[in-house]
């Protein structure tokens, strides 16, 4: 499985508890991946944001804490992305509405993974660029 393979469809009605296990183990998987990367890059954020302070000012500095902003929204999407996959299953009465409840969850999680992946890299490109402005 490739990190940007878009989730399939599940059968409808006939699915097994196995595959709806696997399912939802692996929207678990893509939550658990976008938290820890969210959770990182705000403390990268805080990190860098005090090594700008330090620096010396500079034009470029303050361009660079200008993009600090882009990645903040982009963090903040990602949770919100997280937290409609997370109100998905909440009331499911029966097995239609877990079904379907699983497809939107699998929706959003696989929505959350792309929006890590993207701001994964740009905080790592922010990140050198901060290293080489700061020293």
């Amino acid at each position: 499985m490739t990190v940007l393979h878009s989730p399939r469809p599940l059968p409808f009605t006939d699915a097994s508890d196995a595959e709806l296990a696997r399912c939802v183990q692996r929207s678990n998987h893509d939550t658990a991946l976008a938290g820890w990367a969210v959770t990182t890059m705000a403390l990268g954020l805080l990190v860098q944001a005090v090594l700008l302070a330090q620096a010396p000012p500079s034009p470029a500095q303050a361009v660079l804490a200008a993009l600090g902003v882009p990645l903040l929204a982009a963090g903040t999407r990602i949770v919100l992305l997280l937290d409609h996959a997370s109100t998905s299953i909440g009331s499911a009465a029966d097995r239609v509405q877990l079904l379907a409840g699983i497809e939107t969850r699998r929706f959003w999680t696989f929505r959350a993974r792309l929006w890590t992946l993207g701001t994964g890299a740009a905080f790592a490109l922010w990140t050198v660029a901060v290293q080489l402005v700061a020293h």
